[in-house]
């Protein structure tokens, strides 16, 4: 009787702290207490993926691509007088598109000109450039960035950090509430994880519109247009420890 009431009394103290999904075949027959340890760790970007788009339109499909082109090519150039290696540049595939002008009360439509779309992604590992990117894109032609988006260069550093303080944060709860019942921690018996990958990776966006842009440029203060946000990484372990008799 004494065992089970002190089991019983163990794992009424951790209620709210429990989360282990557990089966009573899972659990050890000696007297046991189970704990969540939690996580969240701040870092700091240093790394960030620009999103740029150019759009033209001409009076044709070729004209429309060549200005495009153009106006892309300019851009590379301009990367690398700035030293950014070709492997952290992404040009999505040109496409254009027919536009028509309708007619509302003929129901007709009218072939006006052609469309043409580009995509630009670039790296950034050196964040004290990215204002002079920004700014480059939008003199060489390009008239929209799309996003922003911050992240660091080496994300499982910080992964692995979070996890090894969930694991301490489980230790401790742990070790004082066995320590509040005049018990002490045992062995660990289970652990219970799932890694965070499942979770969608943990990225910092910041939407720029072309507008606000240029106009920060021609301001000089582009620095203004934009705060990267800390990045979170969590991590979450469930454990049931023995209690030494």
């Amino acid at each position: 009787m004494k065992r089970n009431s002190l089991v019983f009394a163990m794992m009424l103290a951790v209620g709210s702290l429990s989360c282990v999904a557990a089966s009573a075949a899972e659990l050890p027959s000696v007297p046991y207490i189970s704990t969540s340890g939690n996580a969240t760790i701040k870092a700091n970007p240093d790394m960030a993926t620009l999103m740029i788009h150019v759009k033209v339109s001409q009076k044709s499909a070729t004209d429309a691509k060549n200005k495009v082109d153009e106006r892309v090519a300019k851009y590379f150039d301009f990367l690398k007088n700035h030293g950014i290696d070709k492997k952290d540049i992404n040009a999505a595939n040109i496409r254009t598109q027919p536009e028509y002008q309708y007619e509302q009360k003929t129901g007709k439509s009218t072939l006006t000109g052609y469309t043409a779309y580009r995509s630009v992604e670039v790296k950034v590992r050196k964040l004290d450039q990215l204002n002079s990117l920004l700014d480059g894109a939008l003199k060489a032609g390009l008239n929209e960035i799309g996003s922003v988006q911050f992240s660091v260069a080496d994300p499982q550093n910080y992964r692995d950090e979070a996890r090894q303080k969930a694991i301490a944060n489980a230790i401790q709860q742990a070790t004082a509430l066995a320590k509040g019942f005049n018990s002490k921690l045992g062995s660990v018996y289970s652990i219970t994880y799932r890694p965070p990958e499942a979770i969608s990776s943990p990225i910092s966006r910041f939407q720029l519109k072309a507008a606000a842009l240029s106009a920060a440029a021609e301001a000089n203060s582009a620095d203004e247009t934009y705060e990267p946000q800390s990045i979170e990484f969590s991590d979450h372990v469930d454990a049931v420890f023995e209690l030494q008799r």
